[in-house]
Order: C-alpha cells, then sequence, then structure tokens
C-alpha cells in the first residue's frame, strides 16, 4: 500500500498466483471514508499512478512486453524520461517481467536496504516448512488484513504513536476503484 499524499486517496497492488510462472496483478486506490470522486476514477481509468492504461474490452495494458512497452528512447536520450516508458505501472511491470518468470536469485547480493525483503523471505520460506508438518499458514484471517498505509502528523506530546494512529491504520468498508493486469 502506498500512503496517500495529503487528502488524496490510498493506492496499493495485490498479486494473485495463477501458477508457478504467471499472476493476476489488481491494482487498488481507495479513499478510507469517503467513495473517491469522478475525477479520481477517470485518472485511474486513464492509466494514471498505480493504474495501467488497458486496451479496451481487455485487462491488457496498452504498454506490455510485446510491444517493448512502448520505449521512448528519445525521451531516454533528451533526459525528459529516464525509462522511456510512460507510466509508473508499466515501469515496474517491465521490470518485474525482465526477469523472466522464474529468476535465479542464488547470485542475488542483497544489503541492509533490503532488510524488509529478507524478512519477507525468511517468513515465506517458515511458512512453506510449517505447511509441509500440517502447520496451517499464517494470516488466514481476514481481520489481519483490515490495516492499511496512513500519513499522519501527530502532536509532540503523543504518548504511543501506535495507539494514536490506531484508528487511521485500521481499514473500514468503502468504495474501491480496482483494475487488473
Amino acid at each position: 500500500m502506498i500512503p496517500p499524499s495529503g487528502g488524496g486517496p490510498i493506492s496499493g497492488h495485490a498479486w494473485v498466483p495463477i501458477d508457478d510462472e504467471h499472476c493476476f496483478t489488481f491494482s487498488v486506490t481507495w479513499h478510507p471514508q469517503l467513495a473517491l470522486t469522478p475525477e479520481e476514477v477517470a485518472w485511474g481509468d486513464a492509466g494514471k499512478g498505480v493504474h495501467a492504461l488497458k486496451i479496451p474490452g481487455t485487462f491488457r495494458p496498452v504498454r506490455n512486453s510485446s510491444n517493448d512497452y512502448l520505449i521512448d528512447r528519445e525521451a531516454q536520450r533528451s533526459g525528459t524520461s529516464y525509462t522511456g516508458i510512460t507510466g509508473i505501472s508499466e515501469q515496474d511491470t517491465a521490470v518485474q517481467e525482465s526477469m523472466g518468470p522464474i529468476y535465479d536469485r542464488t547470485s542475488e547480493h542483497l544489503g541492509s536496504a533490503d532488510a524488509a525483503i529478507i524478512q519477507m523471505r525468511r517468513r515465506l520460506m517458515r511458512a512453506a516448512q510449517d505447511l509441509e508438518q500440517g502447520i496451517e499458514p499464517p494470516a488466514l484471517d481476514p481481520e489481519v488484513f483490515r490495516v492499511r498505509s496512513v500519513s499522519l502528523v501527530l502532536p509532540q506530546d503523543v504518548a504511543s504513536w501506535p495507539e494514536a494512529a490506531r484508528e487511521a491504520m485500521t481499514a473500514s468498508a468503502e468504495q474501491f476503484f480496482v483494475s487488473v493486469s
């Protein structure tokens, strides 16, 4: 989840495996306390932010691997665009898909900046090993997913920021804009 800027909506992604080499990606944008405005929905439909512009009538992004993400080499040369690929979603997808369906991580060199990746991989490995022993994976309770990212400024005298931010970090029923890739 990406925390909002000011009073803007929150966005995030969910990757749902289809098989060992493919997944659906759901991109979601929502407001915690109110419905998205028509302008915000149009923004997502236009392929802005985390949402990719889609081929009409499909879930397939216009900029995809079959057309090299419509990379603009002139924009790269001129310094107008570092990647030459329009769209945050499409830039991320190009990097992810360029690794191939299964990436060989045995020669990977992770550093201190990758601490969250290291911890997540350890948790996934532990969950897979536990499942082999008949122990159910963690986080099957849907209530644990009622969390969201927030951007807050709290008073200096707050004794416990987790307690002060608890309500803002708890997701409630709201309207979502979802796109699928």
